[in-house]
């Protein structure tokens, strides 16, 4: 029983530093669950994990801690589509040379009301709730209308090019 209560001490500790470090507390709950994989003895293993599905369980049900799957973040990505936000490192995996291996080139979705008109621009609202502007509307665009489909591609310096039923891409900017 001496060793559980050491493997015990050893997770809160490492939970402890890591906080204390200002690290993100999700490395600590690995790295107990990846120091539980190293015990030898099989009760002083389980014991081990025991004890880190426990503190892990409980971080959940405090909100301390939250797991999202691959979906998730794919949906919250598509939600954030076409705004500027700071790299919190939360939303997909960077390779080696920095590039954002799950960054979104385009999104094809649904137009579900509009507002403005061909002379002041367009306002358009999506599935999503995004709203994007339309400001500059050449005469060879059809009014938007809901119910249109909208794709949105990434285009240079932090444009966007909106293509409404296939018409040709006007730019286009998300307001929130």
């Amino acid at each position: 029983m001496g060793k559980v209560a050491v493997v015990a001490f050893v997770i809160m500790t490492a939970a402890y530093s890591a906080s204390a470090e200002d690290e993100p507390a999700e490395n600590s709950y690995l790295a107990a669950l990846k120091a539980c994989q190293q015990e030898q003895d099989s009760a002083a293993r389980l014991a081990c994990f025991d004890a880190a599905a426990a503190t892990i369980v409980g971080a959940s049900e405090t909100g301390d801690l939250r797991l999202v799957d691959r979906e998730e973040v794919r949906k919250t990505r598509r939600n954030f589509f076409g705004l500027s936000l700071p790299d919190f490192g939360i939303f997909g995996k960077r390779d080696k040379d920095g590039e954002d291996q799950d960054e979104i080139q385009e999104l094809e979705t649904k137009i579900v009301s509009v507002s403005g008109s061909h002379g002041s621009g367009y306002v358009i609202r999506t599935t999503e709730g995004a709203l994007w502007r339309i400001d500059v509307v050449p005469r060879r665009l059809l009014e938007p209308k809901s119910g249109d489909t909208l794709l949105i591609k990434n285009a240079a310096l932090s444009s966007y090019f909106l293509r409404i039923n296939g018409q040709g891409g006007v730019r286009g900017t998300r307001i929130r």
